[in-house]
């Protein structure tokens, strides 16, 4: 059996090797189509692979609820409590940075590799509630914040990003369809179950390809501060959660670990788009991806060992 450790390293040569792709091969424009292709194809793949056949109950339906509860909370606290003294702009930037997290694009092929497949479908349902803050409370902040007060995004803009969104769409009707008991024809499955498989590396990939550094100087105690936020919140809740739900093994390691995720890509995007400090966010994000990639390992030897599977990147058992 492949241990929590070694299937670690394996993740961190992938990762390397993402890094020396993008510096020395493909350059950013290669890496930003390579994001599109897990945003739009291979993950969505792997949503649709994961949730074939599982029946939606009372358990799963919690997972986004605890999500948006919890995005709501660090996003109300950023914007209004914490950071009262800060420039408006600055608050907004804290209260979409702090709420969210990368699952997409960070935690399905380190969660599947230490807890095995069956820890996906609540990966998945968490993701949904997170999925709902990014594409919708994340967008209002992000727009009230970037302009006078009063201003905000009209319900025409924020419609519109969410019908962009290719995985929040399967999301939410792969979560009706389950609701309903129904479920995708079966070549659907079958062509989704080949194309998921190429999620873990290629995600692997993009970490090592967005591994960067080259920010303005000075700007670290605001990182801290804003990192240390995010995770005396995040554990606090989390191992909450991991104590006292009544449920499964598996399902209370996912919620434990979650909490310790990096917020997504796309904080950047809203950085660029609404003239937020990008240099800082994209900053913040890749100290939070190394931080959170070591935090994963700990809480998996921690709290894993008993669930870690012989799953070598790429292969879905």
């Amino acid at each position: 059996m492949t241990s929590v450790n070694e299937q670690f390293l394996v993740n961190s040569a992938i990762i390397g090797i993402g890094w020396l792709v993008r510096r020395y091969f493909i350059g950013d424009a290669g890496s930003t189509v390579l994001v599109k292709v897990v945003l739009n194809v291979t993950l969505p793949a792997l949503i649709v692979s994961t949730f074939a056949g599982v029946q939606v109950e009372s358990s799963l339906v919690i997972l986004p609820i605890i999500a948006l509860a919890y995005g709501l909370l660090m996003a109300g606290l950023g914007a209004f409590v914490l950071f009262n003294s800060w420039p408006r702009k600055r608050r907004g930037q804290a209260a979409f940075i702090l709420p969210t997290f990368n699952i997409g694009l960070f935690a399905y092929p380190l969660v599947e590799s230490a807890l095995g497949r069956k820890a996906l479908k609540y990966l998945g349902m968490f993701d949904v509630g997170v999925a709902v803050m990014i594409f919708v409370v994340l967008l209002i902040v992000a727009s009230y914040f970037s302009g006078e007060e009063g201003d905000g995004p009209g319900a025409r803009h924020i419609i519109r990003a969410m019908t962009r969104s290719v995985p929040l769409i399967v999301y939410l009707l792969t979560v009706v369809l389950a609701v309903l008991g129904l479920g995708y024809p079966a070549p659907v499955v079958s062509v989704a179950n080949v194309l998921a498989r190429a999620n873990m590396p290629l995600v692997l990939l993009v970490l090592g390809m967005f591994l960067r550094f080259d920010a303005a100087k000075g700007r670290w105690g605001e990182v801290a501060r804003l990192l240390g936020i995010r995770y005396a919140a995040g554990i606090a809740i989390g191992t909450a959660l991991y104590m006292f739900l009544p449920y499964d093994q598996t399902f209370r390691t996912v919620l434990l670990v979650v909490f310790l995720l990096p917020p997504p890509l796309i904080v950047l995007a809203y950085s660029v788009e609404y003239k937020y400090d990008a240099p800082f966010v994209g900053l913040f994000l890749n100290v939070a991806n190394v931080v959170a990639y070591f935090a994963l390992w700990v809480a998996f030897n921690i709290v894993g060992p008993s669930h870690a599977v012989s799953v070598l990147p790429g292969v879905i058992p």
